[in-house]
């Protein structure tokens, strides 16, 4: 059919196209590097020249960008997300102290599925100064429950536990003891509890698709559920907010404060350079890239980015001291660990 209409060789170049689209989105586990399929090194550098921005001279040009970037992901990146929060109120699974750190879980839905919020601190803490939430991928998950273990390893005992780090355990003890802070801790859809097997994992991905979503942009409603339910339940409604997430969840993390009030601080370790690498959403390329959305999110937040090296965010750079705001990207020295 395609060949009676466009020739032979442009519907083949089309086919070829359409499978390199499709295995982007069907993929998109984090523990996992997309393939480069056939058609993809033509596309990619024409989805970039499209998202590729000009500089504002001022806050009115800049109002003006940023309005239609927003505009457009809503529509064409995020329009499966759910019209209104779920109803559904969020469930205290367990709080429990042990060696002057409380450990509590709470369950809270996003687009019908209920997810885990861990939340640590110094036991009998009151008024904290700061709340920092942690969107684990797999390997953070990992280390979280190794971390807990030696502490919480009956309350994580259905999870699959590795072995515990002492270590770590005790580091985190020193460091409750010493700052009243909160540590929360979600992994979003995929990760822990509600991880799949790769079979599963396909079939999800395409129900996913079908509903104008891929995991990514799930994952997005999922922080900013998870940053809801903190504020809410958590009591944490005028304590100072950070978010911090590597890789891939350093992009979705950075997303979810384009549209959550009050964020403090991004800290993002290793996030990728651009949505090539992830994170995946339907047509972002064509709309902008994650430079664009580091500039957005800086307008209101203090943004701290962890990599080796300094390349690939002078357009946020540039936009803050173009337009002169206080808030500061700040790039430091990280190991690299994706």
């Amino acid at each position: 059919m395609l060949s009676a209409v466009l020739g032979p060789r442009r519907a083949k170049a089309l086919i070829i196209l359409f499978s390199g689209i499709l295995g982007l989105l069907v993929y998109g586990e984090e523990d996992r590097k997309t393939p480069r399929t056939a058609g993809q090194e033509f596309v990619a550098p024409l989805l970039r020249a499209r998202a590729a921005s000009p500089m504002p001279e001022s806050e009115k040009e800049w109002e003006v960008l940023k309005d239609k970037w927003m505009g457009r992901i809503k529509d064409e990146c995020f329009s499966g997300w759910p019209d209104h929060v779920s109803p559904d109120e969020p469930k205290e699974v367990f709080s429990v102290e042990k060696e002057g750190v409380t450990l509590q879980c709470v369950e809270y839905s996003s687009m019908g599925r209920r997810l885990p919020l861990y939340v640590a601190h110094r036991s009998g803490l009151e008024e904290p100064e700061l709340v920092v939430l942690n969107l684990l991928d797999v390997a953070a998950w990992e280390e979280f429950l190794a971390t807990m273990r030696p502490g919480f390893e009956k309350q994580l005992s259905g999870q699959g536990l590795p072995e515990g780090d002492p270590k770590s355990f005790k580091q985190h003890q020193g460091m409750f003891d010493s700052f009243k802070w909160v540590m929360a801790y979600a992994p979003p859809t995929g990760v822990g509890p509600t991880q799949l097997g790769p079979e599963k994992t396909g079939k999800r991905n395409l129900r996913l698709q079908a509903a104008g979503q891929t995991i990514d942009s799930v994952r997005v409603w999922d922080a900013r559920r998870a940053i809801q339910t903190l504020r809410s339940v958590g009591g944490m409604e005028n304590v100072s907010l950070w978010l911090q997430g590597s890789g891939r969840m350093a992009g979705v993390l950075t997303y979810a404060s384009l549209f959550e009030p009050e964020i403090t601080r991004l800290d993002l370790h290793n996030p990728p350079l651009s949505h090539n690498d992830g994170p995946f959403f339907f047509n972002v390329l064509q709309i902008m890239d994650m430079p664009q959305a580091v500039a957005i999110a800086l307008e209101r937040s203090k943004v701290v980015i962890y990599q080796k090296g300094k390349n690939g965010w002078e357009y946020p750079a540039s936009v803050v001291q173009e337009l002169g705001w206080e808030t500061k990207l700040q790039l430091r020295s990280g190991q690299v660990d994706n």
